[in-house]
């Protein structure tokens, strides 16, 4: 079970200011000369928060003199300084005053009583927010306690004293001292917490029937009261989504265990949500690829125990060695499509492991294609080829033989791949009354794919020497047709359709979305992920002079002519390399792309909330997103 906190996320007033500020974004944006938007870097500890503000080219700022005059200040919950304000006011800045009620009751009532006379004890450090503010309405005459102080070292000469606590800060022992050594007439304690955070805090009714808690946001002061007061529970702090993807890969945990998720004050509610549906896709992908990892040797030797010719035996050795050790993305796919079609998982492994084959043979053809020389982190098999033979003669003939020769029996290894698949498919489904339906949408998934091929091998050639400009609409047709219906949309319809349903259309829109998502996010990576994460060369879609929508809007720039004198060429080096990723930053194509992939992603998880299919299909079709956008190979 996972589940999300009762009292998790963020207060009203932080959500209005997350609001407001994209509102005057989206204001702003609209006009032809639109103002710079700042905030400042502390208005939120949540890194993925602030990320996201700055993609937009939100200003994060330091210091109010990094704003121009004709921007606009939006401030945060907890306010600003008093001088601070009064600079805005002076400078005719533009600002929106977001300050909690709270805050202002609080700054006020702080005033009040150091105007009659009261020390100010503001318990804390100067780092926080809230301290920092407080102590500017005392005109920097409130005393600042960090938590490791004793109040013992006060002198004794206090009669009417104020006590600002931090509301994770426990004083009863310090107190106890304190009123002990020192004579007051007057004392009072104002915790620093609103009604939302009372409950944010210290509510932990959720928590009790919990294996293990992730509390999403930074490991803050604020957040680790959380972890203090679900002491005895097994938890986590996590603000990045790729390192909780590591996390619960390498993880024990299964879906038999209770999860609970929770966040601070500066943790949206939508960021927590997106942290259960991760885990939901993940805690499925780690049960079906740990059943498809250890069954894979048995598929992979039956490739061979039928014949005992050495030239070939030793060829499929190559096959069975590249039909491993991959994600098994397509694989797991079809046992979702089962699971949602018919809430269990039983007869998918043998189809996964044909698909699974079926992919690892393509890809063969696609290597011959790219002429590439790495998949999956190891040599492609024309590759491995040549380099078994390639130094034995130096003559040109010699050479050529065996370039012909590793791509001949590459072609020839792809397709006994092919035939090896339908021959799982066959052998062991023959009784299953679904066979032809499966069949045939099999092979309805490899037109597909090889259509999307023939448009993405031919492209190149029609636009890198003028026979036609490549449009947007030849790039997603590439990802439909390629992308989309050979890694997503096929393999779980596949599965859907052992699982007893029909075809679904509204189904199919919405994985070939996600398969568009997929695609894109390859091609981002194929250029500004290095070869060693992505488990294959980072220059060969460049070598290749491949036509994705990074190119389509860098052509349509003045970058154009810079960026052909690269693009295309064969050998890049490292410095080329870093000046094309230069140019695709520089002329916003690299924004475009990420722009493009984030209103997808939104469009897409808006259709999921549209399907039929239960609840729980809902949170892991929406976690294969989010993983899919945040893997690093």
């Amino acid at each position: 079970m996972i589940k999300v906190a009762k009292y998790c996320g963020t207060c009203e007033k932080i959500n209005e200011t997350f609001s407001k500020i994209y509102e005057i974004y989206e204001r702003e944006m609209a006009k032809e000369e639109p103002k710079n938007i700042y905030i400042y870097q502390n208005i939120i500890d949540n890194k993925t928060v602030l990320r996201e503000f700055k993609d937009l080219g939100i200003e994060l700022i330091n210091d109010l003199n990094e704003l121009s005059s004709d921007g606009i200040f939006i401030i945060g919950p907890v306010g600003i300084k008093k001088e601070e304000l009064k600079f805005l006011q002076l400078n005719n800045i533009e600002y929106i005053n977001n300050t909690c009620e709270f805050y202002i009751v609080l700054q006020e009532k702080v005033l009040a009583k150091y105007n009659d006379g009261y020390d100010i004890f503001l318990v804390g450090n100067n780092t926080q927010k809230e301290i920092n503010i407080l102590n500017s309405y005392c005109d920097y005459n409130g005393i600042i306690l960090s938590r490791e102080e004793e109040f013992s070292k006060l002198n004794n000469n206090r009669k009417k004293v104020i006590i600002l606590t931090n509301t994770s800060l426990d004083l009863e022992k310090q107190l106890e001292n304190f009123i002990a050594n020192n004579y007051i007439s007057d004392l009072e304690i104002i915790k620093n917490e609103c009604e939302f955070k009372k409950n944010i805090y210290f509510n932990n009714e959720d928590f009790s029937d919990s294996d293990v808690i992730f509390i999403i946001g930074d490991n803050n002061e604020n957040n680790r009261v959380i972890q203090n007061n679900i002491k005895g529970k097994e938890s986590y702090f996590f603000n990045n989504e790729e390192e909780f993807i590591k996390f619960i890969l390498n993880s024990n945990y299964t879906n038999k265990m209770n999860f609970i998720l929770t966040g601070g004050l500066n943790t949206p509610l939508k960021e927590i949500y997106n942290y259960k549906y991760l885990l939901s896709f993940l805690l499925f992908y780690k049960i079906h690829k740990e059943k498809l990892v250890s069954g894979q040797e048995l598929i992979n030797n039956g490739l061979n125990n039928d014949l005992d010719n050495d030239i070939v035996k030793n060829l499929i050795e190559y096959l069975k060695d590249l039909n491993k050790d991959g994600k098994y993305i397509r694989g797991i796919l079809i046992a979702l499509g089962e699971y949602l079609a018919s809430g269990q998982n039983k007869d998918y492994l043998s189809l996964a492991y044909a698909y699974e084959l079926f992919q690892t043979s393509i890809l063969i053809h696609d290597d011959i294609i790219d002429n590439a020389r790495e998949r999956r982190g190891k040599q492609t098999i024309p590759r491995r080829i040549c380099q078994k033979y390639l130094n034995v003669e130096n003559n040109k003939d010699y050479q050529q033989d065996v370039l012909k020769l590793a791509n001949s029996l590459g072609i020839c290894m792809g397709d006994l791949g092919f035939y090896e698949a339908n021959k799982l498919i066959l052998t062991n489904y023959k009784e299953n009354p679904r066979l032809s339906s499966i069949l045939t949408f099999f092979n309805d998934i490899v037109i597909k794919t090889i259509k999307g091929e023939i448009i993405d091998v031919t492209l190149p050639f029609l636009s890198k020497y003028n026979y036609r400009k490549t449009k947007e609409q030849d790039i997603l047709d590439i990802y439909e047709l390629k992308t989309s219906w050979y890694t997503i949309t096929g393999p779980f319809i596949l599965g859907y359709l052992l699982g007893g349903k029909n075809k679904d259309e509204s189904l199919e829109k919405v994985l070939n979305k996600i398969g568009i998502i997929f695609q894109l996010k390859d091609d981002l990576m194929g250029i500004f992920s290095s070869s060693k994460d992505i488990g294959k060369s980072n220059v060969s879609d460049i070598e290749e002079f491949k036509q994705t929508i990074l190119y389509t809007y860098i052509m349509n720039t003045s970058y154009k002519d810079e960026f052909l004198k690269l693009y295309g060429k064969k050998y890049i080096t490292d410095n080329e390399l870093y000046k094309i990723r230069e140019l695709l930053i520089k002329s916003g194509s690299y924004d475009y792309a990420i722009c493009f992939l984030e209103n997808l992603f939104d469009e897409v998880n808006m259709d999921i909330d549209e399907l039929i299919i239960t609840e729980e299909g809902k949170n892991i079709l929406k976690g294969l997103i989010i993983f899919l956008v945040k893997r690093d190979k």
